[in-house]
């Protein structure tokens, strides 16, 4: 053993029941509690001895944990369906089959297994109340824009170099991870990125892998950064032995040297390693228009090149032409110094294009209309024309969108214009046009039977919310961190917040939250008793001392580390906590090493899951974008999990067991 390594006092093991011989009179199997005897000068028992601890309990749950696995690989129910499942079965197991019978031959299931009241109560779990909350705030603080707008302030630090957008996303991505939920995190940064992708002519693929793995990397710096931490956190309170909630901070400081190692992977070996080339091309001219930005006088382009300024890249645009009086520039309009009253003609994706309207630097400008400058209180709505006798090669200012419909034509779906001006194009059926329109003239733009609706926009991306939305989280992160208030708590406060000052409104509440995540969690936590209830978790605990009695123990945390990210590409990383924090807490107590040093190691490892596509929702996420191979996780995500199996192992025992 290695002494001065571990803390607790605990005696070895405890008594466990055990087979111990057949009566010959009448076949069946007598029981009694005996006291183990360990090996000689290890403190471990016998292989054999854990072996003949197994009961028909523990087979059972055993059973019931194999089909589960079998459930959640295969896929063949939706996880959140198969939780519910197990949770129904693990109910309804001591309720249909426990009987006198049994209890003669030491069977008892009742003590084995949840009741009804522990078989639900994941439902009211402090782990599952915290993530629905969390969810609920993750989507004010993404509905809010806050995050569009950093991506916005920091994207045009990059300009075209890959190894410097891993860098933002690592700062964009991977901190923000650790204070909203990091699937949240990474849902908006991806069109962030492959918005910069398109336009810097990166290769998309390059850069959504590290959005994803530093979303993961980033949700171990606080407990709130992802439900692996928060669900072991849960827990872990429920645990005699520690009985209290994990702290905001708690773990932070190893998470900053997971994400710190990250990162100097991705901008060495990391970057040799992910894909050469995109399986699909990005982005054409789909949802892109061709819109006309006017320079007002006092506006901070004028005596400047917008190549000077950074425009494209600020605004997030493609600039196709200048237009300055009768002269129009198109291969030198970024190299001309701009004067008050030039048109700009870009190409914008409708989130820019809203954007834009709200700048101070230049106006939209309409084509029709009461006034030229678009407003900020309309909707943007995309337009199908189908009427050929009224659009069919007429040009769009005879089209006279304004007195037909109240509503301001300000771009065109398409690649490049044919004449100089968006008024002098000519209209054709099938084409897409953007119209700026008021909510009361939406109402007859319904109903016209020229054109069709196809999308409708407005834009909710709000200054003042995105302070009251990003000042909500953080009272919720300090409020947690600095006051006896428990997460959930603050966090439900947050929820109230965020609906009180209206940055997160009724559909949201229920919209923005993951149910199925909800219902896994509900549905795995009982499997987590019943290991506990039955032995299970001891008996596994047990088996894993035999052979790590005599190892140092950053080589058990490496063992524990590889078990649970190789469980979790099987099966969810909140199924794989659930299984394998009450073996890590069992073992500790075998082995005498602080057991919340353990349950680290699993929760890093579940909350790092590299090698597939599914081993982690938002690898899931980026994978849906066309762009990789199922291979290509394995082959960037393998030299990183093992690199941080020794990394984090070895931080753990210098941090909590030396």
């Amino acid at each position: 053993m290695w002494p001065g390594y571990y803390r607790t006092s605990r005696p070895l093991l405890a008594e466990l029941p055990l087979r111990d011989t057949i009566d010959a009179s009448d076949g069946h199997p007598q029981w009694s509690l005996h006291a183990r005897t360990p090996k000689p000068g290890t403190g471990i028992l016998p292989a054999t001895a854990w072996r003949n601890q197994v009961t028909v309990e523990i087979a059972l749950v055993f059973t019931l944990i194999a089909a589960a696995l079998y459930l959640f690989a295969s896929e063949k129910l939706p996880l959140d369906i198969t939780a519910i499942l197990i949770m129904v079965t693990l109910i309804a197991i001591p309720q249909l089959f426990h009987s006198q019978w049994l209890l003669e031959r030491g069977v008892d299931l009742q003590a084995a297994f949840p009741t009804v009241s522990e078989g639900l109560s994941g439902l009211s779990s402090t782990a599952t109340v915290t993530v629905l909350a969390m969810f609920i705030l993750s989507a004010g603080i993404q509905r809010s824009g806050l995050v569009h707008v950093l991506g916005q302030r920091l994207f045009p630090m990059v300009g075209k170099s890959e190894l410097r957008m891993i860098l933002i996303i690592a700062a964009l991505v991977g901190l923000i991870s650790g204070f909203i939920n990091n699937t949240a995190a990474v849902a908006v940064a991806i069109p962030l990125v492959l918005d910069m992708a398109r336009r810097l002519k990166l290769r998309a693929s390059r850069l959504l892998m590290p959005v994803s793995f530093f979303g993961m990397l980033g949700g171990t710096l606080t407990l709130i950064g992802t439900s692996t931490n928060i669900l072991a956190s849960a827990i872990l309170a429920d645990h005699e032995d520690f009985g209290r909630q994990i702290g905001m901070f708690e773990f932070t400081h190893l998470g900053l040297i997971v994400l710190g190692v990250g990162l100097v992977y991705f901008v060495t070996i990391g970057r040799w390693l992910m894909p050469k080339k995109d399986l699909v091309r990005l982005g054409d001219d789909e949802n892109r228009f061709v819109i006309e930005l006017g320079v007002p006088a006092d506006s901070p382009l004028v005596d400047q090149t917008l190549r000077q300024y950074k425009f494209a890249l600020k605004a997030s645009v493609q600039v196709l032409k200048l237009v300055r009086g009768d002269i129009v520039h198109i291969k030198r309009a970024e190299e001309i110094r701009v004067h008050p009253d030039d048109i700009i003609q870009v190409h914008a994706e409708l989130r820019q294009v809203m954007d834009l309207i709200k700048s101070d630097k230049v106006e939209v400008l309409s084509v029709s209309g009461e006034s030229s400058r678009v407003r900020s209180d309309g909707k943007l709505v995309r337009v199908l024309l189908r009427d050929a006798r009224r659009f069919e090669g007429r040009e769009v200012r005879a089209a006279k969108f304004w007195d037909r419909y109240q509503a301001r034509l300000i771009g065109l779906e398409k690649g490049a214009l044919e004449e100089r001006r968006i008024a002098d194009e000519p209209l054709e059926v099938g084409g897409v046009a953007l119209l700026e329109i008021s909510r009361t003239a939406l109402t007859r733009l319904r109903d016209a039977d020229d054109l069709m609706i196809l999308e409708e926009s407005h834009d909710e991306f709000d200054r003042r919310r995105m302070w009251i939305a990003g000042g909500v989280m953080a009272a919720v992160v300090l409020g947690a961190a600095l006051t006896p208030l428990p997460i959930v708590v603050t966090a439900l406060l947050g929820v109230v917040a965020m609906v009180a000052t209206g940055c997160v409104d009724k559909e949201d509440m229920y919209t923005g939250v993951s149910w199925p995540v909800i219902f896994l969690l509900a549905g795995v936590i009982p499997l987590g008793i019943a290991m506990t209830k039955s032995g299970a978790a001891d008996l596994l605990a047990g088996l894993l001392a035999t052979h790590a009695g005599d190892w140092h123990p950053i080589l058990v945390l490496m063992a524990l580390y590889l078990l649970t990210t190789l469980l979790t590409e099987l099966v969810s990383n909140n199924a794989s906590v659930v299984i394998l924090v009450p073996v890590a807490v069992s073992l500790g107590h075998i082995l005498q090493i602080d057991f919340f040093a353990l349950v680290l190691a699993v929760m890093f490892a579940a909350s790092t899951s590299f090698l597939s596509p599914i081993g982690y929702q938002t690898n899931t996420m980026i994978y849906g974008t066309g762009l990789y191979r199922f291979t290509d996780f394995a082959k960037v995500g393998a030299p990183l999990n093992l690199l941080l199996m020794v990394v984090t192992s070895i931080g753990i025992w210098w941090l909590w067991l030396v």
